[in-house]
């Protein structure tokens, strides 16, 4: 049904996906830190967000009948230059993401694993959309620069 690298695989894909959420938590409370609340606030909803992943993952594997082993994701990032180096690290995520996602379809294709390649799916769907978004924010983030005024009007925003 599964071979032990694929379900290696989605093990380490929860991992991950718990380690994108405390990722993103770590950019949102450096955003609180520089007192701007709509992309703290837009951050956490990140983290939600990748936590719902994992447990979507561990939904699948329960109903596959495929053990779970959780293991420790590596501490997050918590230093970042500015405003333009979090979304930067955002993107570059994202990307990652994207590859690993990825490699666990092409392994489930490659062992006609069809449920977990129509499951994964959704998550090549969710990762293009993941990567359109970093991508638009990092190029708002650059044209805002140094412009206060801009940085304010994009923290409103970005929240809405």
């Amino acid at each position: 049904m599964a071979s032990e690298q694929l379900q290696q695989l989605l093990n380490e894909q929860i991992t991950n996906e718990l380690g994108a959420e405390m990722q993103y938590l770590a950019m949102s409370f450096w955003f609180e830190r520089e007192n701007l609340q709509g992309l703290a606030s837009w951050f956490r909803k990140q983290a939600t967000e990748e936590h719902e992943h994992a447990m979507k993952i561990v939904g699948f594997l329960n109903e596959w009948d495929l053990s779970i082993t959780l293991k420790s994701p590596p501490s997050p990032s918590t230093d970042f230059e500015n405003s333009e180096s979090v979304f930067a690290g955002a993107l570059a995520h994202e990307q990652r993401v994207t590859g690993q996602i990825t490699k666990i379809f092409s392994l489930a294709r490659e062992e006609s694993a069809w449920h977990i390649e129509v499951a994964f799916q959704w998550f090549i769907t969710e990762q293009v959309e993941e990567e359109v978004t970093a991508r638009d924010n990092l190029a708002k983030i650059r044209m805002v620069g140094t412009n206060p005024a801009a940085l304010l009007e994009f923290d409103r925003s970005i929240s809405a």
